[in-house]
């Protein structure tokens, strides 16, 4: 199978209808059909979550802080002199960062686990995938360790599990 994939795989460089160079992959369909299974990807959303969540800690801060000024303001006051609004903020922002930076590390770490659970499962699926073979005569492919015997539009199936 990895004979065909290779085989039916070639770099393309032509002209386009505006003289400009474009290069690319071409493969013939039954390379497509029996193509590796890819590889895990992802990643980037936690880059996302992470920027989400701390800009969204600051406001999170503010509404916090203006909903105590208002429910406690003149007992606040009292105990605490007149900036007891930038202490209220700075120790709500404080920690509204800290949680964001706690939620944000264990996103990260689930996310190294699954990362490191999908590349272990296609490192399998691809050595299993180097065991198959492909029959021309017959217009099937068999993988060591199965004892079925697919049509290529059904061999991606077999690297499913």
């Amino acid at each position: 199978v990895a004979a065909i994939v290779t085989g039916g795989t070639r770099d393309v460089r032509v002209l386009t209808a505006d003289l400009v160079p474009a290069a690319g992959v071409a493969r013939t369909h039954l390379a497509q059909l029996l193509a590796p299974p890819r590889e895990p990807g992802g990643g980037w959303w936690i880059i996302v979550v992470l920027v989400g969540v701390l800009f969204f800690s600051v406001p999170a801060s503010c509404l916090v802080t203006l909903l105590i000024v208002n429910l406690q303001g003149a007992a606040l006051a009292a105990l605490a002199g007149p900036a007891y609004a930038e202490h209220l903020f700075a120790g709500v922002a404080c920690v509204g960062a800290l949680l964001a930076v706690g939620l944000t590390g264990r996103c990260i770490q689930r996310d190294e686990q699954r990362r490191r659970a999908a590349n272990e499962r296609w490192q399998r699926q691809v050595a299993r995938w180097q065991q198959a073979w492909y029959c021309h005569r017959c217009h099937v492919a068999f993988v060591a360790g199965s004892t079925e015997a697919v049509v290529p539009e059904q061999f991606g199936r077999l690297f499913r599990t």
